[in-house]
C-alpha cells in the first residue's frame, strides 16, 4: 500500500500553536480632552444673560420698570403759599386756610346750620277765605276779618294756654295784635278773631300769624296770611291744631 504525499504543504505554526505576528512599534494617541472654561467663564455667561434680560425689561417696561396706570401728574407752580391758622366760629375748632400769596387773605364765611325747630302746633289745613256776611253780617264789606280756632291732640278746644299773634303791615299801617282762643265763641269754643277796618286789600306776604304761649313763646311757625280786595273773601279762617 503506497502513501500519497499531501497536496499542500502544512502551514508553519509556532511552537505555541499560533501564527507569528509582527508587533506594531507605533504608540496609539488618545483623543484630546476638551478644556474647561472654569468659574470665570460661567460668571461671564451669566453676566451676558442678565444684561440681556435687563435690557428687555427697560425696553418693554417689565418688572420694576412698569409704569403705574394710576399715576397722576402733579403740576406745581412757583406761587408761594401761606398757611393761616384760624378758628371756626361755629365749632370752635381750628381750621387751616391756604392763601395764594403771603399778602392775600381768603375770607371764608361759615354759617352754622341747624335742623328746623319743631313746634307743637301747625295749621289745620290751608286758610280759607269766605265772605264775612256768613258769620259777621253786621260788619259789612269794609272790614277785614281774620279768625279761627285752636285744637289739641284729641281735637278738643285749647283755652287759657295759648294766644294768637297777628303782625306785619297792610295798607301803610303796622299791625301787631293779640287775640285769645275762646274770646270769639261765634267761631267755636276756642274761637279767636281780628277785625281790621278799612283794610280789605290784596296782599300775600304782608301779614303773618303765629300761635304763642301766654308768655309770648312760640308754639307754631309764623305763617303768611293772604288777603283779598274782595267782599266775597274778606273773612280769612285760620285754624291751629296740636301735633306733638
Amino acid at each position: 500500500m503506497s502513501i500519497k504525499p499531501p497536496d499542500r504543504k502544512p502551514k508553519t505554526q509556532s511552537r505555541y500553536g499560533s501564527k507569528n505576528q509582527v508587533s506594531n512599534m507605533a504608540t496609539p494617541r488618545r483623543p484630546a480632552t476638551p478644556k474647561k472654561g472654569g468659574v470665570f467663564g460661567f460668571i461671564f455667561v451669566l453676566g451676558i444673560l442678565g444684561g440681556g434680560v435687563w435690557l428687555l425689561m427697560v425696553i418693554f417696561g417689565w418688572g420694576p420698570y412698569q409704569s403705574d396706570p394710576f399715576e397722576k401728574t402733579v403740576v406745581t407752580t412757583e406761587t408761594p403759599f401761606e398757611f393761616v391758622l384760624s378758628t371756626s366760629t361755629s365749632t370752635g375748632s381750628p381750621i387751616v386756610i391756604v392763601t395764594d400769596s403771603p399778602t392775600q387773605d381768603l375770607n371764608f364765611t361759615t354759617t352754622a346750620t341747624s335742623a328746623p325747630e319743631l313746634f307743637p302746633f301747625i295749621l289745620d289745613g290751608q286758610p280759607e277765605a269766605i265772605t264775612s256776611d256768613l258769620i259777621r253780617p253786621q260788619l259789612g264789606c269794609d272790614y277785614l276779618v281774620i279768625a279761627g280756632q285752636v285744637w289739641d291732640l284729641q281735637g278738643d278746644p285749647v283755652l287759657g294756654l295759648s294766644r294768637v299773634h297777628l303782625f306785619g303791615s297792610l295798607g301803610g299801617y303796622e299791625i301787631d295784635e293779640i287775640s285769645d282762643p275762646g274770646s270769639a265763641a261765634v267761631y267755636g269754643e276756642s274761637g279767636y278773631e281780628f277785625i281790621l277796618k278799612g283794610l280789605v286789600l290784596d296782599s300775600e306776604t304782608s301779614l303773618k300769624i303765629q300761635l304763642e304761649d301766654t308768655n309770648g313763646g312760640q308754639q307754631s311757625s309764623a305763617y303768611f296770611v293772604q288777603t283779598y280786595q274782595n267782599c266775597q273773601q274778606n273773612l280769612i279762617l285760620v285754624n291751629f291744631k296740636k301735633v306733638r
